[in-house]
């Protein structure tokens, strides 16, 4: 029965091609709100990322200034079963290229534990530096040009005059993250530290936890994150109040909370594209009705109850809600792989801290947006349904021989 009402509802074309502009417009508006939580997922998630591969999972500092990793930094990280992690110099200067100049954050990194902890190519040879990408644009220079970097002369003696020391330029890295890829320089520890008068003294420390092994970030990045909290709490606790300790995403903490409050705001007030989208199915079902009007007399006529006919409708309803979720993650695929790839969609940097981005949806939201859009579907299908469930057979008989 349910194939032969439908077959005769969709005789003729106009209902046929109106269905089909229900269903795009359904999907469509449920893609919308996709998106959105998908694009501001994407954004965390890569922040995140670009965070953990250029300053570990977790650094630290002491309160007094410059240190020794000796003693009980070292100790303490070897009863947490810590292996991979680097001590570097973290100094300002300013980097003069012809009439160019800008403000910098130089890292005096060892190249190879460095590598480890943060997956950055850092190899150096003498007299060499890295930049960051942006920055390279900004002072337009590339590897095997030459650079002057201006340093206060050993941050113990802050009244000394600036120390300007020329160098090459190894190459560039790209952190994923504008601000860093603009700001960032990276040149030999030990050259820095004799810059600075501190021999074999750090001021920062970075780390791996030991679950990195066993946890993928881009798989669990939720997982990820809680074992990162549970070592810093413990690593608080066993340093003291002398060191502060952070987690990687520490510096953009209040951005990322924003995001994720805003997307449950953005969330609620694009159900009113869903709302609207919906009240063209509704407006399906009233054409339908009056537009075969004879054709669904006589199936009441011919024994089709009223509570038949609207079971019927609401299977209807279900299978297009169904082909709209389908529908609406294909429209999603779409828009990620233009995200990624075309340049119209390319993110300005300066605003958005990321250069590209990904989308990044979970098996939670989908479920959330399906059953909200189901919830208002089959809300406002009913109030349609109880005005048809008020014809009679007598009314359909009067309209026949009228």
């Amino acid at each position: 029965m349910f194939k032969d009402f439908f077959s005769v509802l969709f005789l003729e074309k106009s209902s046929f091609r109106f269905a089909i502009g229900a269903l795009v417009g359904f999907s469509f508006s449920i893609a919308v709100i996709l998106s959105t939580v998908a694009i501001m997922d994407g954004f965390v998630k890569t922040l995140k990322f670009g965070l953990k591969e250029s300053t570990g999972d977790i650094s630290f500092y002491s309160r007094d200034g410059f240190f020794s990793l000796r003693g009980q930094p070292l100790d303490t990280l070897e009863s947490m079963n810590v292996d991979k992690y680097t001590g570097f110099v973290q100094s300002e200067g300013f980097v003069i290229v012809n009439e160019s100049s800008k403000g910098v954050l130089v890292k005096g990194v060892d190249t190879k534990s460095f590598s480890e902890v943060t997956g950055i190519p850092t190899k150096l040879n003498s007299g060499e530096v890295r930049l960051g990408i942006e920055l390279a644009k900004f002072l337009k220079v590339k590897a095997g040009d030459f650079i002057t970097i201006a340093f206060g002369k050993g941050n113990k003696d802050l009244n000394g005059l600036p120390l300007l020391q020329r160098y090459k330029v190894a190459g560039v890295v790209d952190h994923g993250i504008y601000p860093k890829n603009l700001r960032l320089m990276y040149m030999n520890l030990v050259e820095l530290q004799q810059v600075l008068g501190i021999e074999n003294e750090i001021n920062m420390v970075s780390l791996k936890i030991p679950e990195s092994e066993s946890v993928n970030f881009n798989n669990n990045p939720n997982l990820y994150t809680e074992k990162v909290q549970t070592s810093v709490n413990e690593l608080r606790e066993a340093l003291g109040f002398e060191y502060s300790v952070q987690p990687f995403w520490n510096e953009f903490s209040t951005l990322i909370s924003a995001v994720k409050h805003e997307k449950f705001m953005i969330g609620l007030i694009l159900q009113i594209i869903v709302v609207i989208s919906i009240f063209n199915i509704v407006a399906f079902i009233i054409f339908v009705n009056e537009k075969r009007s004879r054709e669904m007399f006589l199936f009441k006529a011919l024994g089709m109850s009223q509570a038949k006919m609207s079971e019927t409708w609401y299977k209807f309803v279900l299978i297009l809600w169904l082909s709209s979720c389908v529908l609406s993650i294909g429209l999603v695929q779409l828009f990620g792989i233009g995200l990624e790839h075309l340049a119209i969609f390319q993110l300005p940097g300066d605003v958005y801290r990321l250069g590209t981005i990904k989308i990044s949806l979970e098996v939670t939201d989908y479920v959330v947006v399906f059953a909200l859009s189901l919830v208002w579907l089959l809300l406002l299908s009913w109030f349609s349904m109880r005005r048809l469930r008020k014809r009679s057979i007598l009314h359909g008989l009067r309209r026949e021989f009228a």
